[in-house]
């Protein structure tokens, strides 16, 4: 999908290792899409805002998501979490049928 940015979000909890082969996944899987990670420590990983230490809460999750979808230029966004495998076709590659269709 061309019009996609890929929104990453961690708390950065996870070990380091661990964290970094998921990271090396997903930019094998997205190829050229634009990247836009929302931590709560600096991290390189695309463009990436850091929000703070501000805890573990299903509300730091959705705010760390609508921080990207706002910075994100693109018709469509794909969330992706720091302790998450993903598939290497149906995931980044999703086209949806009309502007309505979640995948």
């Amino acid at each position: 999908m061309n019009d996609c940015t890929v929104i990453y979000y961690s708390s950065c909890r996870e070990k380091s290792e661990f964290e970094k082969m998921i990271q090396s996944k997903i930019l094998e899987r997205i190829g050229d899409m634009p990247l836009i990670s929302i931590t709560q420590r600096p991290m390189l990983f695309g463009y990436n805002i850091c929000v703070g230490d501000v805890g573990l809460s299903d509300y730091n999750i959705y705010r760390q998501m609508q921080i990207g979808c706002i910075e994100a230029k693109t018709k469509y966004i794909c969330t992706t979490e720091a302790d998450c495998l993903y598939p290497p076709t149906g995931y980044f590659d999703f086209n949806p049928p009309d502007d309505w269709t979640a995948g």
